[in-house]
């Protein structure tokens, strides 16, 4: 069996039983990442209108949406099997207020190829990453944020699996026009750097935040956790107790980075 609704904090949610990240805190704590999640919380108020790049299965969506509605979320999630299952746990809490794409965003409109992969395997489904249009795989639209000329936007959340610079390209209009705050995942060696230097570049103050997907209990001891950017318009003058903040011209990984 592919999918389980599991009962959790933020109401049902219907799972990959085999995702090896996700669901064993869904299912043994009913919440996954809930250091992101606190975070979120206090970003997000009502009638605010917000972005999230890479949904998921929706375990921030849902929150998120209840939270700045009567606001909109716009939510996207290029993974078919995943988008489903996005759009079932939506429906299972009612949620009104968020348009759900089935698109990846970019630098520009095109297309792109999302590996074919087993849901009734064993597999990390968030850890998946987009390849270029030629490559074997179900092709995806690409689009660019900017695309949808949001006349207002509060927050902007982006986990993308490595097309975060892109993603923050085709966002450079809405993010000058709106200044949202952004959160943004930013854990390839790779790029780190490029990540950086591009919101440094559109003005923004940055913080490191590394937030633990669940207890080490649920993972047999070990602890897992994601490696995020809090990331503030600099002329808000807005500052993080307690956070590491990012100098772009002298910068360091705060933890070591393995991908999972």
């Amino acid at each position: 069996m592919a999918t389980k609704t599991y009962p959790t904090r933020h109401g049902p949610m219907l799972a990959f039983t085999g995702d090896r990240f996700m669901t064993p805190p869904l299912e043994q704590r009913g919440e996954y990442a809930p250091e992101e999640w606190a975070i979120l919380d206090q970003l997000t108020q009502p009638r605010m209108t917000v972005v999230e790049i890479g949904a998921n299965i929706g375990t921030h969506t849902i929150p998120l949406a209840r939270k700045c509605a009567p606001g909109p979320l716009f939510a996207f999630e290029p993974q078919q099997r995943v988008f489903q299952v996005l759009c079932a746990n939506l429906a299972l809490n009612d949620i009104g207020n968020v348009l759900a794409y089935p698109d990846a965003c970019g630098e520009a409109e095109g297309w792109a190829a999302m590996p074919m992969l087993d849901y009734d395997a064993v597999q990390n489904f968030g850890g998946v990453s987009l390849q270029p249009a030629d490559q074997p795989g179900m092709k995806v639209r690409v689009i660019a944020l900017d695309s949808l000329e949001l006349p207002t936007l509060g927050l902007l959340k982006i986990d993308v699996e490595g097309f975060e610079p892109m993603v923050l390209r085709g966002a450079r209009q809405t993010i000058a026009r709106c200044r949202p705050v952004i959160y943004v995942e930013n854990d390839r060696p790779e790029q780190q750097g490029e990540v950086i230097g591009l919101l440094a570049e559109m003005g923004y103050v940055l913080y490191w935040h590394v937030p633990r997907l669940s207890d080490p209990e649920v993972f047999d001891g070990m602890s897992y956790a994601s490696v995020n950017m809090l990331c503030f318009p600099s002329e808000t003058g807005s500052k993080v107790a307690g956070a590491q903040p990012i100098d772009p011209e002298n910068w360091q990984s705060p933890v070591p980075v393995e991908r999972l």
